[in-house]
């Protein structure tokens, strides 16, 4: 058994690669990426404005799913901060509907928007082909559930769009996740959002957790600019030049408080790009609280209030069975085709 951890251990060393990285790989042609350079680091600045910021976020869960399918509840939070104090909040709950139709002899998912009274998005581009291929996995035909993260997405980057309106000159607002367009229909609505910033001269961020970028050597971009050790909270840019029409950003990595052991990827629209270093110096103030230190509070409150609890969803599924009444033992026959995999992880 020793020798099995000792293999693995071996491998694990092995990947983390001591080698001179030299820029961001990136898989599209659309960017040029630009070479590793110390001259590339600068400071965060604390800086004291009068600008406020808004953060944007979502979440759903599935209550109800067959293999043709899928009922979701959808959650979609903003706060917006004024001197790292929530002055405004909102808070917006919907169901969509996904089934699964035949059009011209192929198989689409066809979603519906239910319970808000002025639908956040609209229905026009919610009907997509089951294997489109920004939903589908792999090569196979794309799990209905899927539909929920785009609708999701959709209406983040919508509630974004609306919340830009009651913002001042030089506020920010920061979506979580990338600026890159990765669904079908995505593109309008960051083009109106993008609009409706330019009008109101509010500056658009996005802040990913994650990324899976990596350097040209396979090397995770985290390793790479720590092999500079640049003291202190600081902001790497430039990383690219993108000329992907899907994607109007431009990218930086950042590392937002002293004592943080995270590197983030932050963007920014790029007919903005000019205020990067001022957006970064004001988000970095709301990145002090130790409960995420090095992470913006709002994103933190943001990911709380968006997020749809396992109990709040057994109470939904509760209710609907009620709902149905006798017709639900019918319903559960369909859903039980689906349910095999949620048995097996009850399995202690």
């Amino acid at each position: 058994m020793d020798d099995i951890y000792n293999k693995i251990t071996e491998l694990v060393k092995n990947n983390i690669l001591d080698v001179d990285d030299n820029f961001v790989k990136f898989s599209d042609s659309g960017y040029d990426a630009v070479k590793f350079d110390k001259n590339n680091f600068s400071n965060i600045e604390n800086i004291k404005s009068d600008n406020k910021i808004a953060f944007i976020d979502g979440g759903s869960s599935e209550i109800l799913k067959s293999s043709n399918f899928s009922l979701n509840l959808i959650r979609i939070y903003y706060a917006v901060y004024f001197k790292n104090k929530r002055i405004k909040s909102g808070k917006n709950d919907f169901y969509s509907f996904t089934c699964a139709k035949n059009v011209n002899n192929e198989i689409y998912f066809d979603t519906e928007i239910i319970g808000i009274k002025n639908n956040i998005i609209s229905k026009e581009g919610l009907l997509l082909s089951s294997l489109d291929e920004t939903i589908k996995q792999g090569i196979t035909r794309a799990n209905i559930s899927n539909m929920a993260n785009l609708v999701r997405r959709f209406s983040e980057i919508k509630t974004a769009a609306k919340v830009v309106e009651s913002l001042d000159e030089n506020d920010i607002i920061v979506l979580d996740g990338s600026l890159q367009c990765t669904f079908t229909n995505e593109k309008k609505y960051l083009e109106e959002l993008y609009e409706n910033a330019l009008r109101n001269k509010v500056i658009v961020c996005g802040l990913s957790k994650t990324t899976a970028l990596m350097t040209d050597k396979g090397n995770s971009i985290t390793s790479a600019l720590n092999k500079f050790n640049f003291d202190g909270k600081w902001a790497y840019h430039p990383v690219a030049d993108i000329k992907n029409e899907n994607h109007q950003a431009d990218i930086a990595f950042v590392k937002f408080h002293e004592k943080s052991k995270y590197m983030f990827r932050f963007e920014i629209f790029r007919k903005q790009k000019e205020r990067i270093k001022d957006a970064i110096n004001l988000i970095s103030g709301n990145c002090k609280d130790p409960v995420f230190i090095g992470y913006p509070y709002g994103l933190v409150e943001a990911d709380r209030s968006a997020r749809i609890s396992n109990s709040e969803k057994e109470m939904m599924l509760t209710f609907f069975s009620i709902k149905f009444g006798k017709e639900w033992e019918k319903i559960k026959d369909s859903l039980s085709s689906v349910d095999a995999h949620e048995i097996l992880d009850s399995i202690g």
